[in-house]
C-alpha cells in the first residue's frame, strides 16, 4: 500500500495573519465594550459569562502577536485598505481596553468601600454597652458571631 504523508502544514500567509488578527482585534474590543456596559448597568453577575471567552481572546491574542513578531510580519508590507483597518482596530482595542480596566478598578474599590462600611456599621451594633457592676467594674463583652464576605467581583 501506498501511503502519502501530508507534508507539515506551512505557516499562514501574511496577508492572512493578518486578516485572522484583524478579526480577532474587532472580538476582543467588542466583548470588553459588552463587559463595560454591563458593569456601568450594574449587571456585575452577568459578566462572569463572558470571563472565560475573554480570557481566551485575549491568550489567543497574546499568541497571535509573539507569531506575527517572530514570522517577521510587518504592517507597512500590507495593502493600504487592510493596514487601515489593523490600526483603526488597534485603536479601539486599546481605547476600549483603557475604559474596561478603568470601570472594572473603580467597580472593585467601590465594592470594597460598601463592604468595609457593612462590616464597620456590624462591629459597632456588635459592641454592647459598656455596663456597670456594683464595684464600678466594667462588664465583658459578649462573643462577635463568625462573618464571612465574597469580595469577588
Amino acid at each position: 500500500m501506498n501511503q502519502t504523508v501530508a507534508p507539515p502544514s506551512a505557516p499562514p500567509q501574511p496577508m492572512a495573519q493578518a486578516i485572522e488578527m484583524l478579526d480577532l482585534m474587532m472580538r476582543l474590543a467588542d466583548l470588553l465594550t459588552n463587559e463595560t456596559e454591563l458593569v456601568r448597568a450594574g449587571h456585575v453577575r452577568d459578566i462572569a459569562a463572558l470571563q472565560r471567552e475573554k480570557l481566551r481572546l485575549s491568550l489567543l491574542y497574546r499568541d497571535r502577536i509573539k507569531q506575527l513578531d517572530a514570522g517577521g510580519a510587518k504592517i507597512v508590507a500590507l495593502p493600504p485598505p487592510l493596514r487601515a483597518q489593523i490600526v483603526a482596530a488597534s485603536s479601539r482595542l486599546a481605547e476600549v481596553a483603557a475604559l474596561n480596566e478603568r470601570t472594572l478598578r473603580v467597580g472593585r474599590a467601590a465594592t470594597r468601600t460598601l463592604l468595609d462600611m457593612i462590616v464597620a456599621s456590624v462591629k459597632s451594633r456588635l459592641k454592647p454597652p459598656t455596663r456597670y457592676n456594683m464595684r464600678r467594674q466594667t462588664t465583658g463583652y459578649a462573643q462577635a458571631p463568625a462573618l464571612a464576605i465574597d469580595r469577588r467581583l
